[in-house]
């Protein structure tokens, strides 16, 4: 016995309206399906045939949608509505006033009354709110969604020659360019950087075992200064590594990227409120890596003055194979095995054995050059001797790399702004980096919304557990992680001495 379903028979029949042409009687459905047997019959019916039928007929209805939509409005009266600025009746100064905005369904013409408050001076529509509409632009809020998307990704140019392949209408670059402007203004608008950190990605319900933190600096071609640094800092989650094995990878999780074309009072600030939403008050245990430069540590200090900070090996062995070019020459055979007894030398609990083969070199070093190399690399090993002691951080599971903010250079910056022949404007290039790390941030998905939720203050869903007098960051110690921050100044004292 079968058991396939009957088709439905509608409740009542009714004929489909007749506008006069030979199909003018069929329903929507059967004409279509008329025009499909008629391509079949010509034999030209393949698969994009019956995609180009689809989509023409999405396009149409689309269209016919929005129209419908707007004529099933009720029609405006000219009555004084309420400013939404300072809530005075403003009048109608002008009715009718029409207004374009591309939609993903086709393009909207909308015609409403436009009103002016003689109080604040503002000029509004109140259909454009009803409709929810943006205030300003040309494009819906959907639209600006896709077209953002793009313009974080890919130049203006490319965006505009490569819209067409997935979507009907076509757009130009300077509208891409408006879109990403916009955005940016809306970005740099936000109610504070802890507030967007938030819209960006949640705060963890429970602080994480450990933190990474990580900051450095690139270079981006500018038209205005030529060559301006761009910091970045990359806030990480994560386990710590199981000592023993050899070259471990650490997985990096739900990592929040900080990046500012600008002085470091602006980039501590970012920093500051990436750490506030990570909970880093209430993590056991905080590592800050960086290059050595004095700004990185300077900042370590005022934001964590308790963090471990440690010295990433990748730079400390980039300082030795300087000094080893300098004494052997560029290109020498032997560099790869000073390179090879360089990690030998910096595994250990100092640098001090380091220092002592780099000062037996003394007496091989005959040029000014020379000697100023070997002094570059002994004072900065000296500098940072206390964030060089990778042997006890291995043993403690702690991370020695800097791959996580290389790699931020890369997917945040380079992948968009550093490609061959890009000049930047510094307002439009400060407003890509900020645009870049909160996407990286959010992701794709959450990107925009995120954007307009940074505008919010954000609402308070977690009670601080630091104490009254405790630190502002997390307590360094020496000696085996805990996951139980010391918060409290003796503790604190205690621990230095």
């Amino acid at each position: 016995m079968s058991r396939r379903r009957k088709p439905r028979t509608p409740a009542t029949s009714s004929t489909p309206p007749n506008d006069g042409t030979p199909l003018g009687a069929l329903s929507d459905a059967d004409l279509l399906r008329e025009i499909a047997r008629r391509r079949l019959a010509k034999g030209t019916f393949d698969i994009d045939a019956i995609e180009e039928l689809a989509q023409a007929a999405q396009r149409d209805l689309g269209e016919e949608t929005l129209a419908a939509a707007m004529a099933a409005l009720p029609p405006e009266d000219d009555k004084p509505k309420a400013c939404p600025k300072c809530r005075q009746l403003a009048p109608v100064k002008a009715k009718n006033r029409l207004r374009h905005i591309l939609t993903t369904a086709g393009e909207l013409r909308l015609t409403r009354n436009y009103h002016h408050c003689s109080h604040c001076g503002l000029g509004f529509s109140p259909r454009d709110a009803e409709l929810n509409l943006p205030e300003e632009g040309e494009v819906s809020t959907a639209m600006e969604r896709r077209i953002l998307d793009f313009g974080v990704n890919d130049t203006f140019e490319s965006v505009a020659e490569r819209w067409s392949i997935h979507f009907s209408t076509s757009i130009s670059s300077n509208l891409v360019r408006r879109v990403v402007d916009r955005v940016g203004l809306r970005c740099e608008a936000a109610h504070s950087e802890e507030a967007l950190q938030m819209a960006c990605r949640e705060k963890p319900a429970e602080p994480p075992s450990m933190l990474t933190v990580a900051t450095d600096g690139s270079m981006l071609l500018t038209r205005e200064a030529n060559w301006k640094e761009v910091k970045v800092g990359v806030v990480a989650r994560g386990g710590f590594i199981p000592p023993g094995e050899e070259r471990p990878r650490r997985r990096v999780e739900d990592a929040r990227y900080v990046a500012v074309l600008g002085g470091q009072p602006e980039f501590k600030k970012a920093m500051a409120a990436a750490l506030s939403v990570e909970r880093a008050d209430e993590v056991g245990t905080v590592v800050w890596l960086g290059d050595g430069a004095h700004e990185n540590w300077t900042l370590a200090t005022e934001l964590c003055p308790l963090a471990v900070q440690v010295l990433d090996v990748p730079h400390a062995v980039h300082w030795a194979m300087l000094c080893g070019k300098a004494l052997l020459g560029e290109g020498h055979c032997l560099l790869p095995q000073w390179e090879a007894r360089t990690h030998e030398l910096l595994d250990a609990d100092s640098p001090e054995a380091a220092i002592q083969e780099l000062m037996d070199c003394l007496e091989f070093a005959t040029t000014p050059e020379q000697l100023a190399a070997l002094d570059d690399v002994v004072g900065y090993y000296r500098s940072n001797e206390k964030r060089m002691r990778y042997r006890l951080f291995r043993s403690r599971g702690l991370p020695v790399g800097s791959g996580i903010v290389e790699s931020a250079h890369r997917h945040v910056l380079q992948v968009r702004m550093k490609r061959a022949g890009q000049r930047w404007g510094m307002v439009r290039a400060r407003r890509m980096v900020r645009l870049r790390a909160v996407y990286r941030t959010a992701g794709a998905v959450r990107f925009h919304r995120a954007i307009r939720d940074g505008l919010k203050a954000p609402a308070l869903r977690h009670k601080s557990q630091l104490l009254p007098n405790a630190p502002r960051r997390v307590k360094y110690n020496d000696s085996a992680p805990s996951r139980v921050s010391p918060l409290n100044r003796a503790a604190a004292a205690a621990a230095s001495k």
